[in-house]
């Protein structure tokens, strides 16, 4: 396994040409994206989760119960030995509520644009972590590709407008319509994070990926997900993006507004 990963990674990536502008096959790859996320509106399923920091200072593994909605709505369940719940944190895109069973500690508060950051180490706003673990745009509907490219394998890279002429995504397929790399670009046209999909499995008749490696500038963050048991739209519970508050005398913690 170690040598195959060398040499995947020794590999000199084939070079991408461009596409003429009225070559109608990445509307077209976008337009089955976008049909196909509409039908990708929820999430269950449990995941293992490797979250490292360039500098060393978040190493995080773990088992997670993973339950999400678009746009903005999840709850991860952090699993011990025995699948015992040891944290919680939920959101539904306005407020969380973080609860940690060792302590018995509960944190509820407005949602910022640091909440995956301060707890999970991740810099992404949930909306992104939504869209990421779903493998769906970030925002709908999608524009018109600023310029698409294809190389030898097929694969075919489209840039997404964002304002004053810059570059907001990037996307690419394979060549059987899949979508292997997702990224969010700043204003020099700089990667802010990179999600790549791999371990297409079928799920409800769908292809989805069960393993997705996203690469976060801020902080040097790298996360690898796998997912397992996953479920497609599943109905949801009353509540399930809110936390019960320990009962009245307990040790609740402190509590964020």
């Amino acid at each position: 396994m170690a040598l195959l990963g060398w040499a995947t990674a020794c590999a000199t990536p084939t070079p991408f040409r461009p596409l003429s502008t009225a070559d109608p096959l990445p509307r077209r790859l976008l337009d089955d994206w976008a049909e196909s996320a509409s039908h990708r509106q929820r999430l269950r399923g449990l995941a293992r989760l490797a979250v490292d920091r360039d500098d060393g200072s978040v190493q995080l593994r773990g088992k997670q119960l993973v339950v999400l909605q678009r746009p903005s709505s999840l709850r991860v369940e952090i699993l011990g030995f025995l699948n015992q719940s040891l944290a919680v944190i939920a959101t539904d895109g306005d407020t969380f509520e973080v609860y940690r069973a060792e302590d018995q500690s509960y944190e509820e508060g407005k949602v910022d644009a640091d909440l995956l950051w301060n707890e999970a180490g991740i810099d992404l706003r949930p909306e992104e972590a939504v869209a990421v673990l779903l493998g769906v745009p970030v925002s709908e509907p999608l524009p018109a590709p600023a310029s698409a490219a294809r190389d030898a394998d097929g694969r075919i890279r489209i840039d997404l407008p964002g304002t004053r002429g810059s570059i907001a995504q990037r996307v690419t397929f394979d060549s059987d319509g899949r979508v292997r790399e997702l990224a969010a670009l700043d204003t020099s046209g700089a990667a802010l994070w990179t999600a790549r999909f791999d371990a297409y499995r079928d799920v409800g008749g769908s292809a989805f990926a069960h393993s997705i490696e996203v690469d976060v500038r801020s902080g040097g963050t790298r996360a690898e997900i796998s997912f397992r048991n996953v479920e497609l739209n599943p109905d949801l519970p009353p509540g399930m993006f809110h936390l019960r508050p320990p009962r009245e005398g307990a040790d609740a913690g402190a509590r964020g507004h």
